[in-house]
């Protein structure tokens, strides 16, 4: 197959390293015509803030792309190194990753469904731009398109979280009916509760947030240009504001809030999250009080995480019969027949041309010559290595019949 593809992401770079590879909205298109002038036939982008990732179609299926991605780089003002900090991939290896990407297998939270859609938007904005889009390239993208809707339809993946603060946040939506969200208190300044706050400000803009924490001077450092009302931990326990959800995930030792805190708040109904371990929320009851604790969530979490599990492999099954299928109709065309032909009278007559020179060989070096001339055909041959590319068209050119040891 002719797709190739250079990318990097989480796991293989720094978002520092992405950043310079990010095209601004503005510019995405001129810096993609700039990219196509360095002798790509077609190029289609993507930029998350966990990849970026280029896919481009070669002439044909000897062609190495990698001196195009070492000008791409160069062309960003990247040197030889950020070559390293990535994955270039060719042929099946390359489809079956775009697969995976658009099916959320390599996202950072697998089973997330943003991904999709942001590879059909680059598609979409690269050809609505008149930018060159090669058939092979088009195609493989559809076929993502597909095996990403079918990994969905016929998989739980991604029905169920197995973040601790995503399932409780499910929780607070699945109450809203009995408990309605008025007012919520984030007690902490840690990545749990900045989590908290960023979901409450994206989803509920018009709910009034209180952040409470023993030193307030501490949460400046922590806000990320958010303005939230804030209280000190001492004054909001003694003279604690009504509020219909508590979220709390501090570093304490002991219970923070018990009876005697609930006791001075009016009798409404409300809901507590306690992601704290050891636990903040002490033995407590009240009418209309509902307590999530973190060891219920993450009983949740661990039985999520096995459903998960399943369905990555329930989900790398269809991709693979995805790949498959595409693989079989590859090999119907006529430029594939014919090279599956030449692949076998290759092997043929490298394995001629070992049984002529062997008997120039001492019987001692015999093995071992075999072996190399093995090696030539598994590891060379099938993997199309750069070496012998120009072989195999000189083969392709002549035809079969003509070659001559």
């Amino acid at each position: 197959m002719k797709l190739h593809l250079w990318g990097t992401d989480f796991r293989r770079s720094s978002a520092e390293l992405r950043k310079q590879l990010a095209f601004s909205p503005e510019k995405r298109n001129e810096q993609i015509r700039g990219l196509l002038s360095l002798g790509f036939q077609d190029l289609v982008y993507i930029a998350t803030c966990n990849r970026v990732e280029f896919y481009t179609t070669v002439p044909d299926y000897f062609s190495d792309s990698r001196p195009l991605w070492m000008s791409l780089l160069n062309s960003l003002g990247l040197g030889e190194d950020a070559f390293f900090k990535g994955y270039h991939l060719e042929g099946k290896s390359a489809v079956r990753h775009l697969l995976r990407v658009a099916s959320s297998l390599e996202s950072l939270v697998v089973g997330e469904s943003q991904i999709l859609g942001q590879l059909k938007e680059s598609l979409f904005l690269t050809k609505e731009a008149g930018l060159p889009v090669k058939s092979a390239l088009e195609r493989s993208f559809h076929l993502a398109f597909e095996t990403a809707k079918k990994v969905r339809s016929e998989t739980p993946l991604g029905e169920k979280s197995v973040s601790v603060v995503s399932l409780g946040l499910d929780h607070l939506k699945e109450m809203q009916t009995r408990v309605p969200l008025t007012k919520a208190v984030v007690v902490g300044r840690g990545s749990t509760s900045i989590s908290i706050i960023h979901w409450l400000r994206k989803h509920h803009p018009e709910v009034p947030i209180l952040w409470v924490n023993r030193n307030l001077e501490v949460l400046d450092q922590f806000a990320e240009g958010v303005v939230l009302q804030k209280q000190s931990l001492r004054d909001f326990l003694d003279s604690p504001s009504d509020f219909s959800h508590l979220f709390t995930a501090t570093a304490s030792l002991d219970p923070i809030f018990n009876q005697e805190f609930f006791d001075k708040l009016p009798l409404n109904s409300r809901a507590v999250f306690d992601f704290a371990q050891p636990a903040d929320v002490g033995t407590v009851k009240g009418e209309g009080l509902e307590v999530f604790r973190l060891e219920h969530i993450q009983q949740e979490a661990k039985r999520n995480r096995e459903l998960r599990t399943e369905s990555v492999k329930q989900a790398e099954k269809i991709i693979e019969e995805a790949l498959k299928s595409h693989l079989l109709q590859q090999k119907e065309t006529p430029v594939l027949r014919d090279f599956n032909q030449i692949e076998a009278v290759f092997e043929e007559e490298l394995l001629r041309a070992y049984c002529f020179i062997e008997k120039d060989f001492p019987l001692e070096y015999q093995s071992s010559l075999k072996k190399l001339a093995e090696g030539i055909v598994k590891k060379n041959l099938h993997l199309s290595r750069e070496h012998l590319r120009n072989i195999l068209r000189r083969v392709a050119d002549i035809g079969p019949d003509s070659m001559v040891v």
